[in-house]
């Protein structure tokens, strides 16, 4: 079999201005663009680069199980590309966060010995980094799906950011139209009750999707989350409530094994 090449790219998730030159030079030279984006305008921009271009949104939606719906993307695509010397594939975000069937994809593809190249997006967490001001290496940063976070009820620190996905779509497994997220919810403010006050802060974000609009960026009470505005698209963001102790023993041997250059001081 040829050793053909397969380019995993993100297209952000604010409109067109998410796109690095390395996606949009893959998409104008790939012989195919295959692409699972909720944008039309996106799309159609993706046409207008390519012209030999397919949506994957029938399969998205083909199955029940969300899971079943990523599989089949997964083998339509390693499918196309043993016939295809370059092929590009698009997802919305950045493709291996919360993008499973890119994660299927490249795997396979691999696995029959073809060239795979993943070139990272934007994602929602990019984003909420930068709207609310917020350094992961200044107390450590923890970042759950919220179902994963509930089913195996992850160990975290409260003295760090916690950051979860998906907060409004707990426990569901299939395809959802609309959903009631508030039991999923109430056991997850029970879960985080354990290390936070009932008072504690709680961020209600969403990304920006479209130049000159805003972010949805609201604060609430850890307790009120349950009755919040919460969609499949809201990510939330939980402050730290304390600072961590220094651990003496471990500084004193730092500055054993690094004393400062007298140059320096």
């Amino acid at each position: 079999m040829n050793r053909n090449t397969l380019v995993i790219a993100g297209s952000g998730i604010k409109f067109m201005s998410h796109i690095t030159y390395e996606t949009r030079n893959c998409i104008e030279k790939a012989d195919k663009v295959l692409y699972l984006i909720n944008e039309p305008a996106l799309q159609e921009w993706i046409q207008g680069l390519n012209k030999n271009t397919e949506s994957l949104d029938q399969i998205y939606t083909k199955y029940c199980a969300r899971n079943d719906n990523y599989q089949a993307i997964s083998e339509y695509i390693v499918n196309q590309l043993d016939n295809i010397n370059f092929l590009c594939a698009v997802f919305y975000g950045h493709p291996t966060v919360l993008v499973q069937p890119a994660i299927y994809t490249a795997q396979a593809a691999e696995t029959k010995g073809h060239n795979v190249i993943v070139m990272p997006g934007i994602s929602a967490e990019d984003c909420l980094f930068a709207d609310l001001l917020i350094d992961p290496s200044s107390c450590g940063c923890y970042s759950f799906e919220a179902t994963d976070f509930l089913l195996y009820q992850r160990e975290y620190e409260s003295s760090s950011h916690l950051i979860i996905w998906q907060s409004g779509v707990i426990g569901i497994k299939n395809l959802v139209v609309k959903h009631n997220p508030e039991k999923g919810l109430g056991l997850f403010i029970r879960h985080l009750s354990k290390k936070y006050s009932l008072d504690h802060d709680v961020y209600i974000y969403e990304a920006a999707q479209y130049p000159t609009i805003k972010p949805r960026i609201e604060k609430t009470a850890l307790r009120n989350l349950a009755t919040a505005n919460i969609n499949r698209l809201t990510t939330l963001y939980i402050p730290p409530n304390c600072v961590k102790q220094i651990n003496n023993d471990v500084c004193a041997e730092l500055k054993v094994i690094s004393e400062p250059d007298e140059n320096n001081k």
